[in-house]
Formats: C-alpha cells, structure tokens, sequence
C-alpha cells in the first residue's frame, strides 16, 4: 500500500469513530432530556447533522463525490434515537 493511501484510512477511521460516537452521544443525551420547547427534537437533529457532516469529511478526505447513498449511513443514530422515543 502506498503511504499516503495508509494516511487516508487512518484519518478517515479517526473523523467518524470521533464524529459519530459524538453524535451517538446527542443522540442518546436526547432520550433522557426533558423535552421543554423542542430540546429533543433538536438534539437529535443536531446527532443528523454531525453524522452526516462525518460522513463527507470521509468522502472528501478519500477524494470521492460528496453525493452519495454513504451519507445515509450519518442519520443512523438519529433514527434510532427517534424510534427509542417514539415507541420505546
């Protein structure tokens, strides 16, 4: 492998362990909240947005199209906190 490939991977695994288990954290900071005027909901939007955001710092590292199915994978913890919400 080529170092510069390595470096990639490397900074592509540290941005979304980092990104996503802050965003895991808002999204489960959201569950035990009062919700008083929409804290929830924000929280959890907030979670969407740094999983997404995570997930094009990846893509833009790799040098790959920002548009793409992958961004999909950012609202993960959103979604769940949501349906943990709604149902749980």
């Amino acid at each position: 492998m080529e170092v510069i490939r390595v470096q990639r991977w490397v900074m592509s695994a540290l941005l979304l362990t980092t990104a996503m288990l802050f965003a895991d954290g808002l999204a489960l900071l959201s569950l035990y909240v009062e919700d008083r005027g929409g804290s929830r909901i924000g929280l959890q939007v907030i979670a969407g947005v740094v999983g997404v955001a995570a997930m094009v710092g990846v893509r833009l590292i790799n040098e790959k199209s920002m548009l793409t199915p992958w961004l999909l994978f950012g609202l993960i913890p959103t979604s769940v906190a949501a349906s943990v919400a709604i149902w749980g």
